[in-house]
């Protein structure tokens, strides 16, 4: 926002999924509700919107129909349909047009809306429930259900040029306007995932589709999370033959990113070291297992480097030597989030992240992150004693009044040496609502991910 900067070369962003957007004019929370965002973002002087992933989701426990919110459990590839604004419905592709980007896409949209017309079909997207010659890919089966599914499987695929033609609007407009995109390639995919139905080699799966270790964190990242079981399945990275074919599919996502953002953050990277292997029936079995390291990082970062797009990693929680090592290494940024400078209320002062006049000039700064309580509400949680002391490492005045002090912390992490600093929207407007909180998913209804902003977009306000 309307904020004076020491070093007006820093690049100032905001963090929000277009999910959240709400718009007196256009189709809450899709690409043409992005696109009045993106003169909001300009007019408050800013240059750049994290937008987090943008696939499909998984369909929720026993639904047919309704998909789960939270982005991180998805396809994997392609864009979510909820994105696609009703202008673009009406609009379909020639023949020639469409002939064009089936060979653009041609890595992944074949399977993908051959899987999205098998599951609407089979009412699940659960491939592990499909029939058995399915499951396992048999060719002849293949065929057979192509040829059956062709109308189907040729709706989806129109619907993902629909889509990407609403992106590439938005994309181009924030090109004009100096805005960067930034986008999340979430570590790990949901099972309900057409690339793993294609890609079952990749992932420590069983020949019947069961899983005996799933992702999570075994011990959390601090007293304020405890064990985390995401559920999602495992690389194979065990195998050594396995390696080339994991960085595959691996490049097939950023190759398709790579048309959608001009950079990308790597979530959760310090999976590619160390991941933990949550045992599904008893939990005394969970442990870390060792990733292939710096090896794929570096190559995954010299392929978007090659394709036009920056990237940086998330570094934050526990055992990060090893990525931290390669991180210097190879030269990519890391981030800092102010809010782990204290994650519960028994614990110091972390001043890695609360001495933000010591941020690296090479890391994106943030106040807070999407998984995490606001600014606001992270004071909330906290004592005065522990407030005072956010002040002493920040070095700024504190103040009893929690949002007074929130504004005073904003600011000094503005000012940051960090070249980058990304502000949740939240902590723009100084609110508590939150988008979710890991570990706490449910199957059916779960609450996270509906954070929609009370303000419509034209109604932002411009100054703080």
């Amino acid at each position: 926002m309307h904020y004076t900067l020491k070093n007006r070369s820093k690049i100032i962003g905001t963090l929000v999924p277009i999910s959240a957007l709400t718009s007196n004019t256009h189709n809450n929370g899709t690409f043409s509700a992005g696109l009045i965002f993106l003169d909001w973002l300009k007019n408050t002087n800013q240059s750049a919107w994290q937008i987090l992933p943008l696939n499909e989701t998984q369909l929720e426990a026993g639904s047919t129909t309704k998909h789960i919110p939270s982005p991180y459990k998805s396809y994997g590839i392609g864009l979510d349909p909820k994105y696609l604004p009703e202008s673009f419905a009406g609009i379909y592709p020639s023949r020639s047009e469409k002939n064009a980007f089936l060979l653009a896409q041609r890595e992944w949209l074949p399977d993908y809306a051959f899987f999205c017309a098998l599951r609407d079909y089979f009412q699940t997207d659960d491939w592990r429930k499909w029939d058995k010659d399915l499951r396992n890919r048999d060719k002849t089966t293949l065929d057979h259900w192509s040829g059956q599914l062709a109308k189907e499987i040729d709706t989806h695929v129109i619907t993902q040029w629909q889509l990407h033609q609403s992106y590439m609007q938005l994309k181009n407009k924030a090109k004009t306007l100096g805005i960067i995109l930034i986008g999340d390639v979430s570590f790990y995919l949901s099972m309900q995932s057409p690339l793993l139905w294609v890609h079952q080699d990749a992932f420590q799966i069983e020949k019947d589709g069961t899983m005996q270790y799933v992702s999570g964190v075994p011990d959390g990242n601090s007293a304020l999370f405890g064990r985390q079981v995401w559920g999602h399945p495992l690389y194979n990275w065990e195998k050594n033959d396995h390696y080339q074919k994991i960085s595959t599919f691996w490049k097939m996502r950023l190759r398709h990113m790579s048309q959608l953002f001009d950079v990308i953050r790597f979530d959760y990277a310090k999976g590619f070291f160390q991941y933990g292997a949550m045992d599904i029936h008893n939990e005394k079995n969970d442990r870390y297992k060792q990733g292939p390291g710096e090896k794929i990082l570096k190559e995954l970062v010299a392929f978007n480097h090659n394709h036009g797009v920056m990237s940086f990693a998330e570094d934050c929680g526990r055992n990060l030597e090893q990525l931290r090592k390669s991180m210097e290494k190879i030269n990519i940024p890391g981030v800092k989030i102010f809010c782990f400078g204290i994650t519960g209320k028994d614990e110091k002062i972390n001043k890695e992240y609360t001495e933000i006049a010591h941020y690296p000039i090479n890391t994106i700064a943030y106040t807070t992150m999407h998984d995490t309580e606001t600014l606001l509400g992270y004071l909330h949680i906290l004592t005065s004693e522990q407030k005072q002391l956010l002040a002493e490492a920040a070095h700024v005045t504190y103040n009893k009044e929690d949002k007074k002090f929130a504004k005073t912390l904003r600011n000094a992490i503005l000012d940051s040496p960090s070249q980058t600093v990304i502000i949740p929207i939240q902590d723009w407007l100084l609110t508590t609502d939150r988008i979710n909180t890991p570990g706490t998913e449910l199957p059916v209804n779960d609450p996270n991910w509906d954070f929609h902003l009370k303000i419509p977009i034209e109604n932002l306000p411009i100054h703080v």
